[in-house]
């Protein structure tokens, strides 16, 4: 028998979590966390990461719960820590992925009585967890504590909408002394406590609605796909195959003749063109990013697959006509051949949009120059893990062709649940130690902008065991938040560019220094192709750096998007 913490309720948790699988644990430094922190370092089956900025510990937690598909603990000292991991537990449950917030807390008859780091945290994440509790070990059992726990496990498996995953928030008060050791439990048999923590999460069958199944015998149903998270922790191999008309979001896993990317592009004077209009949708994984394309579908009824799909549930009722749930067998219906060669010209003329783009360098240059390079790269030497940040990056990831250029069974994900900035860097830098820990060798790529990139710059306050070792960060600088620039905002020239674009005061290689990364800097395609090669080639963390003018970028959104409109 290993040793572990003296204080039941975080024994019982290091022993509960690698008892469903969890290998991997992020920490925060503290002292009230100490059982939490020794529990789990002496849990034989879990590594512990250490991360010193709470706000970045709960995205790496995220990162690596993507990775592998179990609820991954971020543990956090008292009073306002708790707090910090507020940003990732809202992803967690917009996007629906299961991931564990365990906050140390004072023992609850001193809290409201001003003791140092204390706040009224019981409850403080309820609106966005499928799931809060606390384990009071002076109130419970041995017993009472590990269905506690096992319930809480199974839960952010399973215990949101339509059994999809989602975070929970365990809150556990301790009383000192905090850094004692005794022998680990021995925790009590499944068959002991309530038969709720065994619980079938298998879905029943379901069946396909009569009016889905008119709509899609008459040939006017599309689909619109959004990110899917769960197949972040898939091979290619699973993804799903739709034969309908499909309006696809990178990150979707959908595979089919009629899928199309970006297809906001498409739109003329923001409606949705006649012969391609449909009398039904069925939407897949989040919602869509672009609110154009949102507002062209409005009022059209909908049905949403997801029941039948591990851990991905019901839908969001996105237009206020939301049917219900359909299986996911309706994706196979074949469309009609008139059908599909609306959809082949609309996507053949976005091809020829794209290809025909001015050689002008700007953000869109960039990106083009950045997936013709990694496309001529060997199967073997491409991205087989593409993150991006959110705003502009999740933009133009929609509109190239990332099929040709990354690897044959490449994932890609960007933070879409809540679609904030919020630790993208910290997330990736999650995932891609969560892929090594499983014994694979990731060439996982991130995409992001200077601001965001500035913004989670503490993604790399943690100590070596979170792995760093081939992830490269390409960041796109286009001196500040250059998306505002596609908004009406820039009317205000007067407040403009300190109060929206806002450039950020540091740099980029200063950054990149103190991560101990390699740093590269590209100001054209030809010096961007170089420092990718370069940055392929490097072992370690790296950091390329591209320069490009926001004024010149922002005008190159409007060409392009008039071009595809034509």
């Amino acid at each position: 028998m290993h040793t572990s913490s003296s204080h039941p309720a975080a024994a019982v948790l290091a022993a509960v979590l690698a008892e469903h699988g969890v290998r991997h644990a992020v920490v925060s430094p503290g002292s009230r966390n100490a059982p939490l922190v020794l529990a789990l370092h002496h849990q034989p089956e879990i590594t512990v990461h250490v991360s010193l900025d709470e706000r970045s510990a709960a995205h790496h937690a995220l990162g690596l719960s993507l990775a592998t598909w179990t609820p991954v603990p971020a543990v956090c000292t008292s009073g306002t820590a708790a707090l910090n991991h507020g940003p990732a537990l809202a992803e967690a449950f917009h996007a629906r992925i299961p991931l564990l917030s365990i906050t140390a807390d004072r023992p609850a008859d001193v809290v409201g009585r001003g003791h140092g780091q204390s706040i009224a945290q019981a409850g403080v994440h309820a609106a966005h967890t499928v799931h809060h509790d606390a384990l009071d070990e002076s109130r419970m059992d041995l017993v009472e504590l590990t269905r506690r726990a096992r319930r809480a496990v199974r839960l952010a498996l399973h215990g949101g909408p339509g059994q999809s995953a989602g975070p929970v928030h365990l809150n556990v008060p301790l009383e000192e002394p905090l850094y004692d050791l005794a022998p680990a439990p021995t925790l009590p048999s499944t068959s002991e406590g309530n038969l709720e923590d065994q619980a079938d999460s298998t879905p029943n069958p379901l069946p396909i609605p009569q009016k889905l199944r008119e709509a899609l015998d008459r040939g006017r149903v599309v689909v619109l796909a959004g990110p899917r998270p769960r197949t972040a922790a898939r091979s290619a191999s699973t993804h799903l195959h739709v034969n309908m008309p499909c309006l696809a979001e990178r990150g979707s896993g959908v595979k089919g003749p009629c899928v199309l990317f970006g297809a906001e592009r498409v739109l003329q004077d923001g409606a949705w063109p006649a012969p391609l209009q449909p009398e039904a949708v069925i939407t897949l994984g989040l919602p869509p990013m672009s609110k154009a394309l949102r507002n062209a579908l409005n009022g059209i009824p909908h049905w949403h697959v997801g029941e039948d799909l591990d851990g991905e549930g019901t839908g969001w009722d996105i237009w206020g006509t939301l049917q219900g749930s359909a299986p996911a067998e309706v994706l196979t219906w074949t469309s009609s051949p008139m059908q599909r060669d609306g959809w082949n010209q609309a996507k053949n003329h976005l091809l020829e949009a794209t290809s025909a783009c001015e050689e002008k360098w700007s953000d869109l240059m960039a990106w083009k120059s950045m997936t013709q390079t990694w496309a001529s790269w060997s199967e073997k030497e491409r991205p087989n893990a593409l993150h991006v940040a959110n705003s502009a990056s999740a933009r133009y990831a929609q509109w190239l062709d990332l099929a040709e250029t990354c690897s044959a069974h490449a994932t890609f994900h960007a933070n879409r649940g809540v679609a904030g900035i919020d630790g993208c860097m910290s997330t990736a830098l999650g995932w891609h130690a969560g892929r090594c820990g499983l014994g694979q060798t990731p060439s996982t790529w991130l995409v992001t902008g200077d601001v965001a990139f500035h913004y989670d710059s503490n993604a790399f306050l943690t100590e070596p065991s979170l792995q760093r070792h081939g992830l490269k960060v390409v960041v796109i600088n286009n001196g500040g938040g250059g998306i505002f620039r596609w908004l009406p905002g820039t009317q205000h020239g007067e407040v403009f560019h300190r109060h929206f674009e806002t450039p950020p005061a540091r740099t980029v290689a200063s950054v990149a220094q103190g991560a101990d990364a390699k740093y590269l800097r590209a100001t054209s395609a030809a010096e961007l192709k170089r420092a990718l090669e370069h940055a392929r080639d490097e072992e370690g963390l790296v950091v390329v750096e591209v320069v490009t003018p926001n004024v010149d970028s922002a005008d190159a959104v409007k060409t392009y998007l008039e071009s595809c409109r034509d």
